[in-house]
Formats: structure tokens, C-alpha cells, sequence
């Protein structure tokens, strides 16, 4: 057969490897330190070396680098040369962590043993005995490890170039030199003693054998009998015994087939072993006449030895220590010997759900298992009683017993009860199965997707020719602009333009849809001011968008290595670098975009963020959830202070008491002496290492039933996240937002945060008190240039791509960040979630719901209002709302000519004197006051 292409060229390269092995060989051994060569210049003459010229040359290079050691050099060039032929049909499918592991050896061998020849032997003609090599590596180990200290560190790194190199283990060297030294002395002394044995031989062949003796043949005459019946039941019994142990090894075994499950049976040709009936017991079939015994493969039967004593038949042998049982394949009984709650998991054990069991099944269930031994104790029938097989197996159940075909009515009886009730559909949220607890202090990675690249970056040329087609664009409305920077992201590709002298940046701006339709793209979002240059951008969206994942930005080194109290992560610059943040710097978070945006992924990647860094102690939250999907999975973790809060009165009691407990806490910190959170804890943690903790300072008697004081305790920062707070606030009212704005106001210094987000970006939800204290905002795709300016006070969110791409507004700034944001899936939450399920359960405070608070109550601390405060327009307008049976804001507003707040203020105190009642669903407001009395003449 001829050889194929790549067979050709690997055969080609042995040739060439074997001649160049040759030509340095030759050219090694006839080297002359005359010949002119790399190193040195000499007369023209003739050259020694056989070689020629350029063998000489080489020669000298070898001498020079490696000096003795150049000798092997050819050596090794044909040995890789074999390798690759040898393996020239796996080459493309080679291992190549091994092989990296042994270019390192490679590399540690020739380093060392250079070295070790610099060190230990004499020079070469006039090269160092080393080579350049060797001469590097003694003066770098010679000054710090003396010549002693350098050959052992040299010696001890040859033998692990060595063992990377080959891979041989030199324990296996040791022991294979050690065997070989105990057979060579176990050959010389056998050899010694046969040798004397000859010696003896002739002064021993006059000396009769002891089994010859008259006495010898008499006993064994008289114990025949005797022997045979002791040596019967002697190997029955360890026959037994034996098929116990095998049967557990073989349990043990965690993959097994019935072949080898099956009872090794044992038998002798005086006695028959009976069968063991109890299902508890390894059966032992009672053998064939004609039977012979086989014995199994991998064991050997061992040889009886005749013994003094022999415990009788009918009796348990003492010394046999008891085998847990182990029932085989066709008898095997899982439900035996379980308790009441492990019985219960093994029915669970086919079903997703669960199935209530009435209280007569359960009572049989526990007459059932009370009969059974427990799962420590282990069953040990007599070694050689014999049992008579049971007449309770009903045969029409597969062999089943009594007990296992009960229970097995019993689960078919739940399923069929769940497939009447619809609980087996797959579809369905199962029950969650118990977690093991993680080994790790904090979520790993390995809970995220992993990245995957799979969009092609678009090429340097076609960056040039869009750069062009933007040039030439602009030329034709007559502005003139030269690209200075391409800037390549995930998602968007940034052109930095310098303007021509005079060109104003509007012109462009303007020309921002033009652009669009001329270069063919969904929209051009134009970069007014980029901080830090002259020049203006140009923000296009690639043709292949990449998808930015959340494990990557959690794995760099951004957020690795962020200090901050509570850090969150937003995704990736147009850079592709990591754009991480710190809730505690900014306070608070304002979150705004329209559906299918990306703001309830990014909502999510925010707290799994949180979960990722903070632990219980540090980090707890209040979810309000309108929309009973988004947050809802998060139930159940431990930084949770309450339910995941669903129902719009509840969320206005979650809101007060954060109002409460940012009073509470600024008495606190007041009293300690210190201004924020961060403060506090130092100085508690500072004080009980000192030796003087310190105890509640607003502690009075009576408030508990301690006699003294308790001692302060760590305050964990407080997040509250609200999903959809324009829903909130159309609910329950304008206390909302007063809660809102008051705490945001006040809250940053007490740890509470809040995280904002809504799909409604208007005027009436955003309001100007809200945004005046929530300076950090996020604002994803939004539909109109007004939305965009409620949310951001900017245009630009308009013209965003979706699927997570965002204007980010740190605070204190007047210029956004583009950011992409970070992808988690359904399945990243669930994975850290039961993490954190797995790791503790919530300590919730009931106070936080439960509260007798409604959507129309006080703040905390606030008095009723009385009528010093009451409104100058208060009798007037109560007169207004009487007669025209109508309370709206809007109508106060209209019919007194006054601001808005102020009629607000003014329907809310009629609201606490109970002239009108607290808006309903559609906002609207009943009067409950009498209408005035009708005076006739």
C-alpha cells in the first residue's frame, strides 16, 4: 500500500532527523579548536573537521551552548524523530497536558544537568564543561547556595525533570531496585543451601521418614473416620460464612450486574447444605447430586487443615463475627429494616411531588416497620440450622412479601390519587429535594453559565471601511470629520470623530437618523462630549452581538478585588471591560425601562451580585414584588428580613417600618458617637476587643423581661428592592411616595438602600422628590426622548439596543456610561439560590408585615395633625368637598387656585378627620362628611 500524504511527510522528516543526527555527530567528534566557527576566527587554511565549514560551526554553537552535553543532542534529535513516525497516525489526537508536562521535563533536564556539569566537571577544549547554559545557571545558584548546596538543589530538579519527562516514578525505581535486590538474595541463599543440602545428602540417606513409623501409620488409621466428618463441618461452616462475606463485599461494590450477585454455591460429596428461606438471609441453593463444585475465578478454595476441635453441627459457631446482610438481586427487600421517616423517603423516592398519607395508612405503616429490626442491627442466622421456605409470598407480585407488596400498593394508590388531582405534571414547580451543605465560605463560580464565544469579532478592514463610509457620509452634508479611534465592544463599535474647525457637535446630532439609514444600521447614538478628548463619538451596533454572561464579570478582577460594603455588578463596557459598582456609594438606584429591555435581568444580576460577596450578617433585604414573578425565586434565602413582599398594603408596612428602623438606628449610631453604618460597626467590633462591649444605650426597663440592658449587636445593611414601584405607587398613594423620599433623604447614613425600577418612566411616578434624592440612575431601552430625559435628565435611551444595553449615571456626574449588561440565566438563580437555601434558613421579622399599619396611617413618630397645623383653607374647602360630593386634588387645585402639594396636604388632613375616606383602586375618594343643611326662607 502507498502512504498517504501526512504518512509521507512524517517518514520525510525520520530520514532528515537521522541524517542531521549524523552530520552533528561527526561533526562533535572531529571537532578542531583551529577551524574557524562561530566563536572564533582563524587563517584561512584547511579545515579539520570532517564535517566542513558549517560542521565546524555547528560543532562550536553545540560546544557553546550545551559544552559536554552537546554530545546527546544527536541522540535526542532521532529519538523524537522515531517518536512522531511512531505515533504519526495519533499525532493529531495526542494528549497534550502530557507532553506540555514533558517539554517542561525536557527543559528541567537540560538546565539542571548543564549546571551539574559546570559545577562537577572539567572544561571541554576551551568551552566551559556546561556551556553557556550551565555557566548561567552556577552563577545565578553559586552565590546563594554555595557549591554543596547548588549540585543537591541541581540534582534534586534533574529528578524531577526527569520523572515529568518520562513519567517514571522513581518509588517505582526504588521499588523495582529493591525487589530485584531481594530475588538476587533470595537466588544466592537457596543457591547456598541446596548447595549444602548436596553436602548432607549422603549422611542422611540411612535415616528412616517419621510418616514410615509403625505409630504414624496407626493414628492415621485410627482418625480416618473421624477426620472426614470434622473436616465436612468445618468446611460447611466457612462455606457459609464465606458467601455472607462475599455477598457484602459485592453490596459494596457501587456497579454490579446479577452475574456476580449471584450465591457461589458450595458442597462437598458426603453432605447436602440446606437452603436458607428467610428473605433476610443470602440464599444457598441446595446443589445437584450430580453437581460438581466449581469454584469462582478470582478466589481459591482454601485448604482445611485438620483441627483439635470442632464446634458441633447444631450449634453457632461463637467466633464468627456477624455480616451485615446482604439480599441478592432476584430476593432483594429495600423497605426492610427502615424507619418510620426513611420509609416515607423511599416512597417519595419515584414521585417529583409529595402525597398526603390518612391517618390508617400511616398507622399500618408504623405496625409494619415497628417489626422490623432497625438499620444498625445486623441479622445473623445460625451457620448451619436450616430453614423451610415461607408460604407468605403471594407469587402473583413478582415474589414479593407481604410487607413489600403492601407498601407497593400504597405508592400505587398515591400515584394514581396524584394523577387524578394533576400534581404529577412535569411541568409543574417540583419540590425542592434537601441540599447538602456547600463545603465553600462563600457561591462558587462553577453556579454560573460559563462564558461561550461564539460571535466573530468583526476584522480590522471592515473597521476601516466603516470608518471610510462615515467620512464620506458626513462629506455630503458637508461636514468635515476624520476618525482618530475605533473602539470595538460586545455590542456597539465607538468611532471617535475630530470636527473641523467651526463644525458645531448639533449639526451631527441631528443627522443622527440620516446616518443611520446611510449606513444602513437600527440607529446611531451620537457621544456628544467623551471626557478626556477633544473628540466626539459615534456608537454603532455591531452586525453579530455577543452576549456578555455573568460568570466573566463576576470572575474578573474588577470585582474580585472591589473594597466597597456592596458591590453589584453591571456588565461591560464598550471596551469589554468590567463596570462594577457599590450600592453603599451611590445610595440609592433608579431604574427605568420599557418591557423586554433587559431591566429585570439586570435587577437580578444586582442581587445575585449581593449574594455573591455579602454574607447574612452583612447584607439583608426587603423585596417588593407587584408582579409575583420576578423576585418571588429568591424566597426562602437567609439575607431575607421578611416573605418576599407581594401585596401592595404589606409593601406600604415593609416602607414604614424601614422608616422606623432608620430612626432606631440614628439614635443608635447618635449615641455611640459615630456618623454612618461603616462607623458603627468598627467601633462595636473595636470595643468588644477591648474587653468592653457595649450595651444598648435606648434600652429602658420594661421594654423586655432582661434585667439589664442587652448587649449592641452588628447591623447588616438593609436593600430594598421594589420591582415595579409605579404600581406601588398607583396602589397605595401618595404616602409612598413620601416614604420614599423620606427615606432616601435620610437612609444612606443609616445602611438602607433602595433599588427602584419601573417600565413607566413618567412624570407622575419619577417624581421631582424622588429624583432629587436618588442622584444614580440606570435607564435601559425606553420609547420615547421624554422618557429618556425623566429618567436620565438627557436624551440618548431611546436609541439603545435592548437585551440589557443601558445608560448608566453614576452619581454626582453629568455624562453616562454605556454599559452591556450581564446575563444570568433562570437556571445561574436557581443554582445560587438553593446554595444559599442549603447554607441556613431565614430569620424573618414578623413585625414587618404583621403591624397594624395601613396604606392611610401615620408615619412612625408622627402625631395626628392638630389645629394649629391645619391648612388656613382647611374650613373652606371641607365646606367645598361637603356640598360638591366630589375630593379630588385636581378639583381643590382648580376651584382655590393653589399648588399641587398644598391641595394634596390639605385632602390628606381631610382624610385623617375623617371627612373623606382614602382612595380606592381607581384613586378616587368617597366624602364621608354629611352634606351641609339646606336653609328654606
Amino acid at each position: 500500500m502507498r502512504l498517504s500524504g501526512w504518512q509521507r511527510i512524517v517518514e520525510g522528516f525520520l530520514i532528515i532527523s537521522i541524517l542531521v543526527a549524523i552530520y552533528m555527530m561527526v561533526a562533535l567528534v572531529t571537532f578542531n579548536p583551529a577551524d574557524p566557527s562561530w566563536s572564533q576566527t582563524a587563517w584561512e587554511g584547511v579545515v579539520q573537521n570532517k564535517a566542513g565549514s558549517f560542521g565546524a560551526l555547528v560543532a562550536d554553537t553545540l560546544f557553546f551552548i550545551f559544552g559536554s552535553l552537546a554530545y546527546i543532542i544527536p541522540i535526542v534529535l532521532v529519538l523524537l524523530g522515531w517518536f512522531i513516525y511512531h505515533h504519526r497516525s495519533k499525532i493529531l489526537s495526542l494528549d497534550f497536558t502530557v507532553y506540555g508536562t514533558r517539554w517542561l521535563g525536557l527543559m528541567l533536564l537540560v538546565l539542571s544537568s548543564c549546571g551539574l556539569a559546570d559545577l562537577n566537571f572539567d572544561d571541554i577544549w576551551y568551552f566551559s564543561s556546561g556551556g553557556v547554559i550551565g555557566d548561567v545557571v552556577a552563577n545565578i545558584s553559586l552565590p546563594l547556595l554555595n557549591v554543596l548546596g547548588a549540585t543537591l538543589v541541581l540534582m534534586f530538579t534533574w529528578a524531577i525533570g526527569f520523572t515529568l519527562f518520562t513519567g517514571v516514578s522513581w518509588v517505582t525505581i526504588v521499588d523495582q531496585l529493591g525487589a530485584k535486590t531481594l530475588s538476587s538474595l533470595t537466588w544466592i541463599l537457596n543457591k547456598l543451601r541446596s548447595d549444602k543440602h548436596e553436602i548432607m545428602r549422603p549422611f542422611a540417606a540411612d535415616i528412616a521418614a517419621e510418616s514410615d513409623m509403625p505409630y504414624a501409620q496407626h493414628l492415621n488409621n485410627s482418625d480416618n473416620d473421624d477426620q472426614d466428618d470434622l473436616l465436612l463441618s468445618s468446611y460447611t461452616t466457612s462455606s457459609a460464612v464465606e458467601s455472607a462475606h462475599e455477598h457484602s463485599f459485592e453490596r459494596k461494590d457501587p456497579v454490579y450486574t446479577p452475574s456476580n450477585t449471584t450465591p457461589i454455591i458450595r458442597s462437598s460429596s458426603a453432605a447436602t447444605v440446606k437452603t436458607v428461606s428467610d428473605p433476610l438471609m443470602t440464599a444457598i441453593v441446595e446443589p445437584a447430586a450430580s453437581q460438581p463444585y466449581v469454584a469462582p475465578v478470582e478466589q481459591v478454595v482454601p485448604q482445611v487443615e485438620p483441627q483439635s476441635y470442632v464446634a458441633p453441627v447444631e450449634q453457632v459457631a461463637p467466633q464468627v463475627e456477624p455480616q451485615p446482610y446482604v439480599a441478592p438481586v432476584e430476593q432483594t427487600a429495600p423497605l426492610q429494616g427502615l424507619s418510620v421517616s426513611a420509609l416515607e423517603r423511599e416512597l417519595e423516592k419515584d414521585e417529583d411531588f409529595t402525597v398526603a398519607v390518612d391517618e390508617q395508612t400511616q398507622t399500618v405503616i408504623n405496625a409494619v416497620v415497628s417489626e422490623q429490626p432497625a438499620v444498625s442491627q445486623v441479622y445473623t442466622a445460625p451457620v448451619a440450622e436450616s430453614f423451610v421456605p415461607t408460604a407468605n409470598v403471594d407469587t402473583s407480585e413478582d415474589g414479593l412479601t407481604d410487607e413489600e407488596i403492601f407498601l407497593k400498593r400504597i405508592r400505587d394508590k398515591q400515584k394514581e390519587q396524584a394523577h387524578l388531582a394533576g400534581l404529577d405534571n412535569p411541568f409543574l414547580m417540583q419540590k425542592e429535594p434537601d441540599l447538602p451543605v456547600p463545603t465553600s465560605p462563600m457561591p462558587t463560580l462553577d453556579l454560573l453559565q460559563p462564558a461561550r464565544k461564539t460571535v466573530e469579532k468583526a476584522s480590522d478592514a471592515e473597521l476601516q471601511a466603516t470608518s471610510a463610509l462615515i467620512e464620506s457620509k458626513l462629506a455630503d452634508y458637508k461636514i468635515k470629520v476624520q476618525v482618530k479611534g475605533i473602539y470595538p465592544g460586545p455590542v456597539i463599535t465607538r468611532y471617535e470623530l475630530d470636527l473641523a474647525p467651526g463644525v458645531k457637535v448639533s449639526r451631527i446630532s441631528g443627522l443622527s437618523k440620516d446616518l443611520a439609514r446611510a449606513l444602513s444600521t437600527t440607529s446611531v447614538r451620537v457621544v456628544e462630549v467623551i471626557p478626556g478628548k477633544p473628540y466626539i463619538g459615534l456608537e454603532l451596533p455591531n452586525k453579530s452581538r455577543e452576549t456578555v454572561y455573568m460568570s466573566e464579570v463576576v470572575a474578573s478582577e474588577q470585582f474580585q478585588n472591589v473594597g466597597g460594603a456592596l458591590p453589584i455588578v453591571l456588565g461591560n463596557d464598550i471596551a469589554g471591560d468590567a463596570v462594577v459598582a457599590d450600592l453603599s456609594k451611590m445610595p440609592h438606584l433608579l431604574v427605568a425601562g420599557t418591557t423586554g429591555s433587559g431591566k429585570s435581568v439586570g435587577v437580578n444580576v444586582m442581587i445575585l451580585s449581593l449574594l455573591y460577596k455579602c454574607k447574612p450578617e452583612d447584607c439583608r433585604f426587603i423585596m417588593i414584588d407587584p408582579k409575583m414573578l420576578e423576585l418571588s425565586i429568591y424566597e426562602g434565602i437567609p439575607h431575607l428580613l421578611t416573605e418576599v413582599v407581594t401585596d401592595m398594603k404589606d409593601a406600604g408596612n415593609a416602607l414604614r417600618w424601614c422608616v422606623g428602623e432608620m430612626e432606631r438606628r440614628y439614635k443608635v449610631l447618635a449615641a455611640c458617637g459615630v456618623r454612618n453604618l461603616a462607623g458603627y460597626n468598627a467601633k462595636l467590633k473595636e470595643a468588644a476587643e477591648a474587653g468592653h462591649p457595649i450595651h444598648d444605650p435606648l434600652w429602658k426597663p420594661g421594654d423586655t423581661m432582661d434585667e439589664y440592658p442587652p448587649l449592641l449587636e452588628k447591623m447588616p445593611s438593609i436593600v430594598v428592592i421594589v420591582d415595579e414601584f409605579a404600581d406601588l405607587m398607583m396602589v397605595v398613594g401618595k404616602k409612598v411616595e413620601e416614604l420614599i423620599a423620606r427615606l432616601a433623604q435620610k437612609a444612606r447614613a443609616a445602611g438602607i438602600h433602595l433599588v427602584l425600577a419601573t417600565q413607566r418612566p413618567s412624570v407622575d411616578v419619577i417624581t421631582g422628590l424622588i429624583k432629587a434624592n436618588i442622584p444614580t440612575r440606570m435607564a435601559f431601552t425606553v420609547s420615547t426622548k421624554t422618557d429618556s430625559r425623566t429618567i436620565l435628565d438627557q436624551g440618548g435611551a431611546e436609541t439603545l439596543l435592548g437585551m440589557g444595553d443601558m445608560l448608566y449615571l453614576p452619581s454626582g456626574q453629568s455624562h453616562t456610561i454605556r454599559v452591556h449588561g450581564a446575563f444570568a440565566s433562570d437556571d445561574d438563580v436557581h443554582n445560587v439560590v438553593n446554595d444559599w437555601k442549603a447554607r441556613g434558613r431565614p430569620q424573618y421579622i414578623d413585625s414587618i408585615l404583621n403591624s397594624d399599619q395601613g396604606a392611610d396611617s401615620l408615619l412612625p413618630g408622627e402625631a395626628p395633625s392638630g389645629d394649629d397645623d391645619l391648612d388656613q383653607l382647611f374650613d373652606e374647602v371641607a365646606a367645598f368637598v361637603a356640598e360638591t360630593r366630589r375630593a379630588s386634588i385636581s378639583g381643590v387645585q382648580r376651584r382655590f387656585k393653589i399648588g399641587y402639594n398644598r391641595a394634596a396636604r390639605i385632602v390628606d388632613q381631610l382624610q385623617a378627620h375623617g371627612i373623606v375616606s382614602a382612595p380606592g383602586h381607581n384613586a378616587n375618594r368617597e366624602v364621608l362628611a354629611p352634606p351641609p343643611v339646606q336653609q328654606h326662607d
